[in-house]
């Protein structure tokens, strides 16, 4: 409904003023508490290149303002467009809604290509909370995409590869070489948590001392060993956290294709590259990084810079036009760099978006709850969704911007009160379920919009009920462009409280205008379980 009104407005400054005027955006928001229903401040803006003030241009607009879906307009505060919609504008919105439900907030295929990659952590240990925030951010994201129109693809790439995996089958194989009868020195800086002595077990349960021949262990297997374990592990915490990808990508794969050799050779036939001190260097410098990076190393060993390169170049290749790659906070420093080897294979400038997402911070009582990955002694997934669940754990990541540090009350989440925002959204979907049986059960089924006259919901609270879910079509085709999804469970609970404010006030069943208002809370429905599905959130019928 925004869209539309900005189109109206939009045509009756072309008439106002001609075609040439129209160097600012005009925005539609919500209007002030009984100001109408929506509003303008475009003459503001206009004010410098028209010479006028904003008054007058509010005034000349308004006199070309015609469309049916607008009852009155009027102008406040020197220039403030305000307008109420007519009865015909609700009554044609709400009945899309309600015939085509959510496909009625799905735009057209685009026919574009787009892969969202995200979580990735290495396969040596179990995903921790960090893990969770990428994998919700990524998930939803992907879910909003989808709803805009884009072939998405949610990708889960598997460093398998290098120093870090060496040293995790090296931590797997001294428990493993104790538990056949053999002496072992534990790895420095190995890794120390619990899941190492139990991979061990499991292989040794398995396959007994099979991968230990004269004394000595068989690394690679038992790397593949560690690694298949692990996976199979991610994809059980992911699946019990509700995520579910369409690709899982491994490093390796690279490497056994020629596809890093391949990229070598793309670098060196760029002119951006030059060799020093026996390593092979990228100008990264000519992208904008403050610094020139390795590719190749002297000893003749890939970088993971290169490597990285090498996998991007692949994502091209596959046909994606838009990669969102989601990435903990300390990658931060890795954005310029990849973006400048992104320019140097000759892709194009916006191929790459990068989402980075801070550190969360477990508090329980008001304490916080410490972890630390490296020596074993941190909080998984799987624990976190133990102790609250998945809705308050999906929920709960959703409500700070990716870009601010997240501090996640457990005590809250663990709340069945109205205190704790995804049971208040879970408990107000029920609720208009319930009115809807209720109806039903009494013989008062909704009978459908042609039933309706809009014209009998006048009540402040059904206005603001009304707007709340006209704005949503539009907030979300905002959220998925600018990829802010912890606008998601904000724009669920204010639609819980607008739903709530006027559910408390006014009677539904046995009311005067009673299809009227079962329209309204049908409606309801149908757009918070659409937020819910895309947050995804379980949409339970009783509470």
């Amino acid at each position: 409904m925004i869209k539309k009104l900005e189109k109206i407005i939009n045509e009756a400054i072309i008439k106002t003023y001609g075609r040439d005027t129209l160097r600012e955006q005009v925005e539609i928001t919500p209007a002030p508490e009984g100001m109408g229903d929506f509003a303008t401040s475009f003459p503001f803006k206009f004010a410098k290149i028209l010479h006028k003030s904003p008054q007058k241009i509010a005034e000349e607009v308004s006199e070309n303002v015609k469309s049916e879906l607008i009852k009155e307009i009027s102008i406040a505060k020197g220039g403030y467009i305000n307008f109420t919609l007519s009865d015909i504008a609700y009554k044609e919105y709400i009945g899309e809604i309600e015939s085509k439900k959510d496909e009625f907030f799905r735009e057209k295929p685009k026919g574009i290509k787009v892969q969202v990659e995200f979580v990735s952590a290495n396969p040596t240990g179990p995903l921790h909370v960090g893990n969770g925030r990428g994998g919700i951010i990524g998930d939803v994201l992907a879910n909003l995409l989808k709803l805009q129109g884009f072939d998405v693809k949610k990708e889960y790439y598997v460093n398998d590869a290098g120093s870090k995996m060496d040293l995790f089958a090296d931590s797997i194989t001294y428990y493993y070489l104790k538990l056949c009868g053999y002496e072992a020195k534990f790895p420095e800086e190995g890794y120390k948590g619990e899941y190492i002595k139990e991979i061990a077990e499991d292989l040794y349960f398995k396959f007994k001392d099979r991968y230990i021949k004269d004394g000595k262990p068989d690394r690679e297997a038992i790397k593949d060993f560690g690694k298949d374990y692990m996976i199979w592990q991610i994809k059980k915490s992911l699946a019990k956290f509700g995520v579910f990808f369409d690709i899982w990508f491994y490093e390796s794969s690279l490497y056994k294709s020629g596809e890093v050799e391949e990229t070598i050779k793309i670098f060196k036939e760029s002119g951006y590259t030059y060799e020093k001190d026996g390593a092979l260097w990228f100008k990264s410098t000519l992208f904008g990084d403050d610094k020139d990076r390795v590719l190749v190393r002297s000893s003749g060993e890939p970088t993971y810079t290169l490597v990285d390169a090498a996998y991007h170049k692949n994502k091209w290749n596959r046909g994606f036009k838009k990669v969102i790659d989601i990435w903990g906070a300390d990658h931060f420093g890795h954005i310029i760099p990849m973006k400048a080897l992104i320019l140097g294979m000759g892709l194009p400038k916006d191929f790459l978006d990068v989402i980075i997402y801070q550190i969360v911070h477990l508090y329980e009582n008001g304490k916080e709850v410490m972890m630390s990955k490296h020596t074993g002694n941190f909080i998984t997934l799987d624990e976190l969704i133990d102790e609250v669940g998945k809705d308050a754990a999906r929920f709960f990541f959703l409500l700070k911007s990716a870009d601010t540090h997240l501090n996640f009350d457990l005590t809250l989440a663990k709340k069945e009160s109205m205190d704790n925002p995804v049971f208040y959204v879970q408990y107000t979907y029920a609720r208009l379920l319930n009115i809807l049986k209720k109806a039903g059960e009494a013989g008062k089924k909704y009978k459908g919009i042609e039933q309706t006259d809009f014209s009998l919901l006048t009540e402040r609270e059904e206005r603001n009920l009304l707007n709340a879910i006209l704005s949503v079509k539009d907030n979300l085709k905002s959220i998925a462009k600018t990829y802010a999804v912890n606008k998601l469970p904000f724009l669920s609970i204010d639609l819980c409280k607008k739903a709530n404010a006027f559910y408390q006030k006014h009677k539904v069943i046995g009311s005067e205008n009673e299809q009227e208002r079962l329209s309204l809370i049908n409606a309801t429905v149908i757009v918070l379980s659409l937020i819910m599905d895309l947050m995804g959130i379980e949409k339970k019928e009783r509470m």
